[in-house]
């Protein structure tokens, strides 16, 4: 057994795990900064059909039940950075992004929010089958969760469907596809897992694409894996983790 394969089997046995972190990348070769995006633009590099167009949203009534979704935070990074992209990787039932997609509409503010999400829960609403308000909101069919259309539901519901685009894919393979597009997000909010090397992973990848004077922040700073992620990226970019209401936040210098 060499060194590497020991530290490995002793770091496991301890309840810890060592996953290989991808490089960093550039933005794709050739690809260049598209700058501002509309809705309609970011359509038509995801879906050939308006995912909204058709949808039966009155079969589900409203509901906006999620967690930190009311910060006052949100208004005040999008009345100060009036960003033309706002990308947010967990997205649930969308409270967040209506909440972000209601002060655009106010503040008559032309941007776009990307949700990025897989729509199957994190890892804490698979750990108790009789929880109601996390496993119970995964709304399975036949074993699948199907929260995904509640959350269209939700934006049919609020009318912002203008506002906001939907896609249902991993943190990491999102980021890629921004990257292999050139598109960069001015507010980019994470709110995905929240297990240390998952945040890590995402704010790693994400500051990659996040626009020269942009902020990136997030939720929960009180679970342990966010913090610990959110302080060690800070370490290693040499960068000071700020707060503003309940949330954390990265600037990147413009």
């Amino acid at each position: 057994m060499n060194l590497q394969s020991l530290v490995k089997t002793v770091l496991y046995r301890l309840g810890y795990s060592i996953k290989r972190v991808r490089p960093r990348r550039s933005i794709a070769p050739g690809a260049g900064d598209r700058g501002a995006v509309s809705r309609d633009e970011l359509l038509a590099l995801l879906h050939p059909r308006d995912p909204f167009a058709g949808f039966d949203y009155a079969a589900r009534p409203f509901d906006g039940h999620g967690w930190g979704s009311d910060s006052p935070a949100f208004r005040e990074l999008i009345l100060a950075q009036k960003p033309r992209l706002i990308i947010e990787v967990g997205t649930w039932k969308g409270g967040s992004a209506l909440q972000m997609a209601s002060v655009l509409e106010e503040a008559k503010l032309p941007g776009t929010i990307l949700c990025i999400d897989t729509w199957l829960g994190a890892l804490e609403f698979w750990t108790d089958l009789t929880d109601p308000e996390r496993y119970g909101s995964l709304r399975h069919d036949h074993g699948w969760p199907t929260v995904y259309f509640q959350f269209l539901a939700n934006v049919c519901h609020r009318h912002l469907q203008h506002r906001i685009v939907p896609f249902p894919q991993t943190s990491a393979t999102g980021a890629l596809w921004l990257r292999h597009y050139g598109l960069r997000g001015d507010l980019i909010y994470i709110d995905g897992s929240h297990e240390e090397e998952d945040v890590y992973q995402d704010v790693l990848d994400y500051w990659e694409v996040l626009a020269p004077g942009g902020t990136l922040f997030g939720d929960d700073w009180s679970w342990d894996g966010v913090r610990l992620a959110v302080e060690r990226f800070a370490r290693e970019q040499n960068l000071r983790v700020s707060f503003l209401a309940d949330k954390w936040l990265l600037r990147k210098a413009a």
